[in-house]
């Protein structure tokens, strides 16, 4: 996470953010506690990929008793 002295214009979230991290709401937790103006993940080497999980559904079998 690097501390942006400007403000990102609504556009530029997108670019600059990675809400797909892992550990992006900790980052964002703490970029406000510090009283950023704004933050940017870009250059962050921590960027871990959110895994979410999707129940798989089960086929059902042909094989009989």
């Amino acid at each position: 996470m690097k501390k942006l002295e400007e403000t990102l214009d609504i556009r530029e979230i997108a670019l600059h953010r990675r809400d797909d991290c892992r550990f992006y709401d900790r980052c964002l937790n703490e970029a406000s506690t510090k009283r950023w103006r704004s933050f940017s993940c870009l250059e962050c080497d921590k960027f871990q990929r959110e895994v979410q999980l999707v129940p798989r559904l089960r086929r059902a079998s042909s094989l009989s008793w």
